[in-house]
């Protein structure tokens, strides 16, 4: 059962970011539309079946709530208001808190009381609001679009079909369900009724709520599920598949007393073990006293309701077969029609059965929920693939026989390719667009702007920029982060943004972009800036620097001393923020996934922060460079060009002694890799080895190596997990000889070069 809530805790994780992020953008356009209604409804409804299946009883009572209002204003009772809009948004954070109090069982029954009045009396006061001719009026436009939702949301209703028949079937192997097979089949029928509802069938939910309840007691120990209740629900579904295409063709004449005739067949179940079970018989009795005269001969017509018919409902369900067969029939009814030469074929009434609309016709369930740690092990598997094609590129080049080498190869050729074929493929599943990052921000701006009392605009670009699902966990906290400081710290408050001349409404972007194969966040806001001055002397105050390598730092190197564990220029500690910690996890974090960030600020304009992260942390191609015995991994992706520099483009600053290229112009600084690394190089001369130029940021770089070798795919490694964090390293790989690759840490290296410049008396690169 442990299991099966963490996995409802998760769920109910992605059904809440959904949820806030529609109310917050209802919040800003001042409405709900109908899309975003019925989206709610189901969000909310999908909380409380699924915590009440799983046994979070006192999170599913409020969740009732909430979803009772949400369905009045669904159904035309009243409209959204801004009001309502407020509650919903400051509810749902107090809903989650419920929960994951209850799942680490902290939550108090007073509490809970206290807050579940309190909720149950601010609901109350919108409902007496409702009038009647908005219900009328708003009604009608409730009622439309049905065959939108089948298409969008009706697989999901075909998916939990083929899961409670399985579970349905697997009871005939096994003889038995357990505890939570059973929990598990309740929250599947309780789903089905919610997802039948939430598109607007008006008589299958009822039936299938039956079941539900039936099955709910049983949950909880008052009747047995035993081999006889297996068959009544195997019965009962299999006239549920049929009963829900019916309804979609509109054959509902006096369909309620199907509903009492189930009611009954329940209560004799729960009455006895043998009694109950005369509606699946064959030879079932025509008397109206057994319970389900829907099976009667006499009693069906009467219905009207032909789908009870045995031979009606297997002639429903062959319809839910798929479209070839269909297509099928419909030939062959065609080839009939001409064949009898029929002037109305509408008057056959097989023919019109194979017109009747189906729930499989509408929907194509076509995507699966598969966990992350499944495509990690796939990940992992074609990485493998990729460090044997390695070593069968290292074995055809130690062929002596050219012909067999050369054939060898060109098959390896082919080999490579698919291979990076299929490690697309795979990085594309793990991949994810940015929006849903983006998503958990609006509700830490607003909640946070209120508190301060500050009046903010926050917007988001690149919302279709993909970024790989594993750097979002480390990347989460940092935004976060940022965006608190640049409310806290950076935007004004009204009054002051006045006497600055600024407009009242304080700005904060976020931006995400891809290039060169990085991925590069911008942060942004048009706040009040970052004093430098003022974090010169705390650093010195604190001993993080000293006053003589303060006087000689960059205004951009003083901005990046926030980074510094313990410095704070807060005046007081407030629960925002004050005490000195959080940006160096931001930065301990960014550099975790291989990312660097830097601050670029102006006071009195506003602040911006620049992430720059690797495109994915699982696979890449890389450069062999050799720096005297020693051989790393330069990445591709950071190489701008390369060459042999002549003498006349290599220059000397005279005052410290640092070498620049003049290219094209632009003076880009040199950095020896193997003075970096303290090594012994092949050549000390620049013009007998080879630059690589990268840029970083907006500064170019050339670093200085010994030779070329050759340039691979490579499978990243962490080193720092598997060893210890090395400097100008940001990760490791496995070659194709079985022995450890470096792969170079450009940004780091730079930055690193950057601050023994500074210790060392210069100004920096």
């Amino acid at each position: 059962m442990d299991e099966i809530k963490e996995a409802f805790i998760e769920e109910s994780e992605e059904l809440f970011e959904n949820i806030n992020s529609l109310l917050l953008e209802a919040e800003e356009n001042g409405s709900l539309s109908k899309e975003e209604m019925d989206t709610l409804f189901r969000d909310i409804h999908t909380l409380k079946g699924g915590s009440g299946s799983v046994g979070f009883e006192k999170f599913s009572k409020i969740v009732h709530l909430f979803e009772s209002l949400m369905d009045m204003i669904r159904n035309g009772a009243f409209e959204a208001t801004p009001e309502i809009i407020e509650f919903l948004i400051d509810g749902s954070d107090e809903l989650n808190n419920i929960l994951q109090k209850e799942f680490s069982d902290n939550l108090d029954d007073d509490e809970f009381e206290e807050k579940y009045n309190q909720f149950k009396k601010q609901i109350d006061s919108f409902t007496k609001k409702t009038t009647n001719d908005l219900a009328t009026k708003n009604r009608d436009k409730y009622d439309t679009n049905q065959k939108k939702l089948i298409e969008i949301n009706g697989g999901e209703i075909v998916d939990l079909f083929e899961k409670i028949n399985k579970r349905l079937n697997d009871f005939n192997t096994v003889g038995s369900l357990s505890k939570e097979e059973i929990s598990e089949l309740f929250r599947e029928i309780h789903t089905l009724k919610a997802s039948s509802q939430f598109i607007g069938f008006k008589f299958f939910p009822k039936y299938i709520h039956e079941l539900e309840e039936y099955l709910d007691k049983i949950r909880d120990g008052f009747y047995k599920y035993n081999a006889k209740t297996n068959k009544f629900f195997k019965k009962a579904i299999k006239i549920a598949e049929a009963l829900i295409d019916e309804e979609l063709n509109n054959n509902k004449h006096e369909i309620e007393h199907i509903l009492i005739d189930i009611k009954k067949e329940i209560s004799k179940l729960k009455q006895s073990d043998d009694v109950g079970f005369e509606l699946f018989d064959e030879t079932i009795s025509t008397s109206t006293d057994q319970g389900f005269e829907i099976f009667d001969e006499d009693s069906k017509n009467n219905l009207g309701f032909e789908i009870f018919d045995e031979t009606k409902i297997n002639n429903a369900i062959k319809h839910q077969s798929s479209n070839d067969d269909i297509e099928k029939a419909q030939k062959e009814k065609q080839q009939s029609i001409k064949k009898d030469n029929l002037d109305k074929p509408k008057k056959d009434k097989k023919s019109n059965e194979n017109k009747k609309v189906t729930l499989k016709n509408i929907v194509s369930s076509n995507s699966i929920r598969v966990s992350l740690d499944k495509i990690d092990i796939l990940m992992n598997k074609v990485g493998d693939l990729v460090i044997t094609k390695s070593m069968l590129f290292q074995f055809a080049e130690a062929l002596e026989d050219y012909s067999i080498k050369n054939l060898i190869t060109e098959r390896l050729e082919v080999l490579d390719r698919n291979i990076r074929e299929l490690q697309e493929s795979v990085m594309g599943v793990r991949m994810i667009p940015m929006s849903s990052v983006y998503s958990k921000l609006p509700k830490v701006i607003r909640d946070l702007s209120k508190k301060l009392g500050k009046n903010v605009k926050f917007e988001h670009y690149g919302d279709t920029v993909e970024i790989d699902k594993l750097m979002v966990e480390s990347l989460m906290d940092p935004l976060t982060h940022i965006l608190r400081n640049a409310l806290d710290h950076g935007i004004e408050t009204v009054e002051e943004r006045i006497k600055a001349k600024k407009p009242k409404e304080g700005k904060i972007t976020i931006s995400a972009a891809q290039e060169s194969g990085q991925i590069i966040i911008t942060i942004e806001d048009d706040g009040a800036g970052i004093n430098t001055a003022k974090i010169g002397a705390k650093a010195v105050e604190k001993n993080i620097i000293t006053q003589d390598e303060l006087e000689r730092m960059s205004h951009e190197d003083i901005a990046m001393l926030i980074f510094s564990p313990g410095l704070s220029t807060a005046s007081k500690v407030t629960d925002i923020s004050g005490r000195g910690v959080g940006m160096d996890v931001v930065m301990n974090n960014i550099n975790s996934i291989g990312g660097t960030i830097k601050v670029y600020t102006k006071e009195g304009i506003g602040t911006k922060f620049v992430i720059i992260l690797p495109l994915t942390l699982a696979i890449l191609d890389g450069l062999n460079v050799k720096v005297g015995d020693h051989k790393f991994i330069y990445p591709l992706n950071m190489v701008l060009e390369s060459f042999q520099p002549i003498k006349e483009i290599i220059k000397n600053v005279v005052n410290d002694g640092e070498e620049i290229l003049i290219v094209r112009d632009e003076f880009i600084p040199v950095i020896r890799l193997h003075k970096f690394f303290g090594i012994e190089p092949k050549y000390y001369d620049l013009t007998k080895g080879i630059v690589i130029i990268s840029k970083i940021e907006t500064s170019k770089v050339a670093i200085f190596v010994d030779e070329f070798m050759t340039q691979e795919q490579i499978v990243v490694k962490s080193l720092e997990k598997n060893f210890r964090k090395v400097k100008g390293i940001s990760a490791s790989t496995i070659r194709g000889d079985g022995s450890v690759g470096l792969i170079l840490d450009i940004a780091n290296i730079v930055e690193e070069s950057k601050k023994q410049k500074v210790s060392n008396g210069n100004n920096g690169i």
